[in-house]
């Protein structure tokens, strides 16, 4: 009976093989790593590519250089909030005056004096000389910077996914460190613009690249706790200090230049990353990096070998299915399905709100009353406080997910933004400003994280470094265009904080209904099978 059933099934699966057509490939190979998955829970499993990561000394390079990475993205996207801080308005010409009102009636007198200035750091405002009504020109400049972040976010997702990893983090290192240090020599506002939006295109790459590049590289019951340590938030700290001893933008350009052509070197010390290499079809480099890994984290011996080619060796059987029709992925597969569509189109609006609130609260931060360099520390404290208690949570308890983070931060967001604008309605000002603006900054923090995190764990391999770029890149729309929204506070003061708590709401709304919880799940290498797909052969 068993030699005639084994037999009954290998025909029947010749056959099968006969009348897979080559547009069928990659549903063959979903059935061929769910066949994987079923085997993997067996006693006898064969290892997996997780097996062979874990939190030894090549990780710690990779988190060495996950710090470097993420203090020069820090210092790089926030140097415009010291550096386009407003300075304020103390006298002209020895007559004490209070603002840019009295300023303007005494000019108004045919009285040229010389405005005295008051300011913490030596902005662009205070050298350049904008002051009041024009210096929202220098604010202007931040919406052309950010669009540079917004270009290379999307430019650099695409060479991630291309060329590798470790090669996009090695350009866009370079290449923000040049630029920020030509634009620590600007003659005047024009070439600090042009200059600074040169930079933010490598800025964006080392932050779409970057935490991609960390997630493939550590293990993966760690993955949160490390990204909540090792983040923007405990950075938030050190740059004020950095910037308060800096006290002028062209030396805190040139530092944040250092940082940056520190992380080249430090990216020169990693491997490209194994998952890309194997998704890429290049199996001996993929084999090469990890024995270095291995032999890095000091736990090489000849058994390892072993378990090793058993792992590519079913990969590459993968590949070589797949390799029959050749795939170039790109945006719209983001899309292809309609389930991909809710989440993706989730994510990218979300990620909008969220940045729009955040630096629409930062780049105004110097109208918060205290020190403006105690003001951001605090806010960078606050949240990494935040990170590392969400961090023990979710070591600690299963049912505490990636979904549940962000919606108890967009609560505890929603709160402080209401309470501020009915404040302001009813006329009142005061402390209550600055400490509900840390608290709603201090939770988008988390919601970075956390969709950032859903991202890189809910798309497969293939189109996972264009995701986190989509994600970024329409994440950037939200910060070109949160400099000019303080402008409607002419108006009345509490317009602008009515318009951020519309953002949160809807995000709160859209995220509840559409996304998935994402926690401790396989990362997947392929898309879904072409007869699920909502363009089918045309994608």
């Amino acid at each position: 009976m068993s030699s005639s059933s084994t037999s009954t099934s290998s025909s029947r699966s010749v056959e099968e093989e006969k009348f897979i057509k080559d547009d069928d490939i990659e549903e063959q190979n979903t059935l061929v790593v769910v066949e994987e998955q079923v085997v993997a829970t067996k006693e006898e499993k064969v290892p997996s590519l997780d097996d062979f990561i874990t939190l030894r000394w090549y990780c710690m390079l990779v988190l060495v250089m996950a710090e470097l990475t993420a203090f020069t993205a820090t210092a790089s996207s926030k140097i415009m909030v010291f550096a386009g801080a407003n300075p304020s308005i103390i006298g002209c010409g020895g007559t004490p005056i209070n603002g840019c009102h009295e300023l303007a009636a005494i000019r108004n007198d045919s009285n040229q004096c010389i405005p005295e200035l008051r300011y913490q750091f030596k902005s662009v405002q205070v050298e350049f000389n904008y002051i009041c009504e024009d210096a929202k020109k220098v604010k202007n400049t931040i919406t052309v910077q950010t669009f540079g972040v917004l270009v290379g976010a999307a430019i650099f997702g695409q060479v991630s996914d291309s060329f590798g990893r470790r090669k996009a983090l090695l350009y866009s290192a370079l290449g923000n460190g040049i630029f920020n240090w030509i634009a620590a020599y600007s003659p005047d506002l024009f070439y600090f613009m042009v200059w600074r939006t040169f930079a933010g295109v490598f800025t964006g790459g080392i932050t779409v690249v970057q935490m991609v590049f960390m997630i493939e590289n550590i293990p993966r019951k760690d993955r949160m706790w490390i990204q909540n340590s090792i983040t923007w938030s405990p950075n938030l700290i050190l740059f004020p200090i950095v910037a308060y001893f800096c006290h002028d933008w062209r030396t805190l350009s040139i530092v944040t230049s250092w940082s940056s052509i520190a992380t080249f070197f430090a990216c020169l010390l990693l491997e490209e990353s194994p998952r890309w290499l194997i998704q890429k079809g290049k199996i001996d480099l993929a084999r090469k990096a990890l024995i270095k890994i291995r032999k890095t984290d000091r736990l090489y011996d000849e058994s390892f070998e072993k378990e090793l080619d058993e792992v590519l060796r079913i990969e590459s059987e993968k590949h070589a299915r797949t390799s029959k029709k050749v795939k170039k992925y790109t945006f719209i597969h983001l899309f292809c399905t309609w389930k991909m569509m809710a989440q993706s189109l989730t994510f990218i609006t979300g990620i909008t709100c969220t940045t729009f609130i955040v630096y629409s609260l930062m780049y105004n931060m110097e109208k918060l009353s205290g020190s403006l360099y105690w003001n951001l520390a605090i806010m960078g404290a606050s949240r990494w406080v935040i990170n590392i208690l969400v961090s023990i949570a979710d070591y600690k308890f299963a049912w505490f997910g990636r979904k549940m983070i962000n919606q108890i931060s967009m609560v505890f967001t929603l709160l402080p933004l209401g309470l501020m604008g009915v404040y302001l309605y009813l006329g009142y000002k005061g402390q209550l400003m600055a400490f509900g603006t840390v608290l709603a900054v201090a939770m988008c923090s988390q919601l970075f994280i956390a969709k950032y995190m859903m991202v890189n764990e809910l798309y497969p391999t293939a189109v996972r470094n264009l995701a986190v770029s989509a994600v970024s890149t329409m994440s950037r729309i939200g910060s070109m265009f949160s400099p000019q929204l303080f402008y409607l506070s002419d108006y009345a003061e509490w317009i602008p904080y009515a318009v951020l708590f519309s953002c949160q709401l809807y995000d709160f709304i859209v995220l509840t209904l559409f996304l998935p919880e994402t926690k401790g799940v396989f990362l997947q290498n392929h898309l879904p099978p072409k007869h699920k797909r909502i363009f089918g052969k045309r994608t």
